[in-house]
């Protein structure tokens, strides 16, 4: 004897499930981008804005700033995913 599920009842049925334990859908940050101050937390903690600037952004100008100097009255943008990937490709060409 073969049951058959219709696709959006067990889709729901494992949604309830999931929820029930606890589990949080999958955060992307896909096209997300952070600020200079949440930038320096997440990948440079112990280091200041101004080095941050002098020995990644200006140094290597990175394609995951999107205006490294952007002027008064606006700030620079960053590209989290884009950040987290060259981040690890480049942490030991950084004078930490």
């Amino acid at each position: 004897m073969q049951i058959t599920i219709p696709r959006e009842e067990l889709k729901q049925a494992i949604v309830e499930i999931m929820d029930e334990m606890g589990f949080e859908p999958k955060k992307t940050n896909e096209g997300k981008t952070i600020t200079l101050t949440q930038f320096k937390k997440k990948f440079c903690p112990g280091k200041s804005i101004d080095w941050i600037k002098e020995e990644i952004f200006y140094k290597y100008k990175p394609d995951f700033v999107a205006d490294i100097h952007p002027g008064k009255g606006r700030q620079i943008r960053i590209y989290e995913k884009e950040a987290a990937r060259w981040m690890e490709k480049n942490k030991r060409k950084l004078p930490w």
